[in-house]
């Protein structure tokens, strides 16, 4: 699950307890080196001080950076365009760009305003990228290359009562931006409210589209079924948003749905967390028909599930086989592997897997110095 500092110290703490400390060394060189096609940029982190590293996915070898000023403790990452942006998010509100031909030092790095908690970035083109935002109830527009503001979308409108809507994931399908609202109540303990949001908005005009025509007097958010949506991904096979809903941890209150980007309309669980054994994380989408999420059971565990469409039926097919281990995000390298960065205390390291057969390859876990907290393939 996509855990932030603000949202869930609680949760880190007792995580890292459960698991036996957030431990882990740097270590690796600091040499320049060119990532070429075919890598992986990986954001670490023992929750005091960051890291990153690149994998080489055809030879599977690693090389380590030191973070500091760089890579943060609480982190995310992503890339575009032929560049990485490392979102450097609570306590930190600043993203570091990065040149894959020298990552020694960044091409710039630019605040988006302090107490703003940055989460995740959504590109229309190497001037123009959304950025949403954790602490402020407003979307912010850049120029990723520059890192100068051009602009704002305002989402008050669709805070909840403490006038925050935790604003989140993100994904741009035909030039409308999906922006998850989690809409938690900071008054208490991040909890969901009665309802979560996926806000729409024309990449063109920067204007809030209005979800349900039925209602012409308002713009309306597309209502999901659960709350606290963690994580969002467009899979082209399926012409579907997937969202993972997490809703209340523990009380396995949400699933996985999916979202119509046409009609703007939430579908319901295609699988709930009732199925699946847990609350529902980090996902990946594989041709429309697998997806693997992350699942973290009642003693806080994690492994990924592994969930298949078989005769229009969604069933879970099983697990990978990972109890006891933290996983914040998962990736898909583009060649037919998943990427699980496995923050497992005693071996912390990324695992990758063949999504044809579910069995780990040959070479994993990669060692990547401190544990894995996000990856991004370019």
């Amino acid at each position: 699950m996509r855990y932030t500092i603000q949202r869930s110290a609680m949760f880190l703490a007792a995580a890292c307890l459960l698991l036996a400390g957030c431990g882990g060394s740097s270590g690796g060189s600091d040499a320049a080196a060119p990532a070429l096609p075919g890598t992986a940029f990986v954001a670490t982190t023992d929750y005091s001080t960051g890291g990153y590293a690149t994998i080489d996915l055809d030879t599977l070898a690693a090389q380590t950076f030191q973070g500091s000023g760089i890579v943060e403790s609480d982190n995310a990452v992503t890339a575009y365009g032929g560049r990485i942006y490392v979102i450097n998010r609570y306590g930190f509100d600043n993203i570091t760009v990065m040149d894959p031909s020298d990552l020694t030092a960044p091409v710039v790095q630019f605040t988006t305003g302090n107490g703003t908690n940055p989460h995740a970035m959504a590109f229309v083109s190497d001037a123009k990228a959304y950025v949403s935002l954790y602490g402020a109830d407003y979307l912010l527009i850049v120029n990723p290359t520059t890192g100068e503001e051009v602009g704002r979308v305002d989402l008050s409108g669709f805070a909840d009562a403490d006038g925050i809507p935790e604003a989140s994931a993100m994904v741009i399908v035909d030039g409308k931006l999906f922006v998850a609202l989690q809409r938690l109540d900071r008054n208490s303990w991040f909890a969901p409210t009665d309802a979560s949001y996926v806000v729409v908005i024309d990449t063109a005009t920067n204007e809030i589209v209005d979800a349900d025509s039925s209602t012409p007097d308002t713009k309306d958010p597309i209502v999901l079924t659960g709350t606290n949506p963690q994580f969002l991904t467009y899979d082209n096979a399926l012409g579907k948003i997937v969202v993972s809903e997490t809703g209340s941890y523990g009380a396995q209150d949400g699933g996985l749905e999916t979202v119509d980007p046409i009609t703007y309309s939430a579908e319901g669980f295609f699988v709930t967390e009732g199925d699946l054994g847990g609350d529902v994380g980090a996902l990946a989408v594989v041709d429309g028909a697998k997806v693997y999420v992350v699942v973290t059971d009642s003693s806080w565990a994690n492994d990924v599930a592994v969930v298949e469409k078989t005769d229009g039926s969604w069933q879970k097919q099983g697990t990978l086989g990972l109890p006891g281990a933290f996983i914040p995000g998962l990736a898909l390298d583009g060649q037919g592997r998943l990427l699980v960065p496995d923050r497992d205390t005693t071996s912390p390291g990324v695992r990758i897997y063949d999504t044809a057969t579910d069995q780990e390859v040959e070479g994993s876990p990669v060692d990547v110095g401190l544990p894995p907290n996000s990856i991004a393939v370019f």
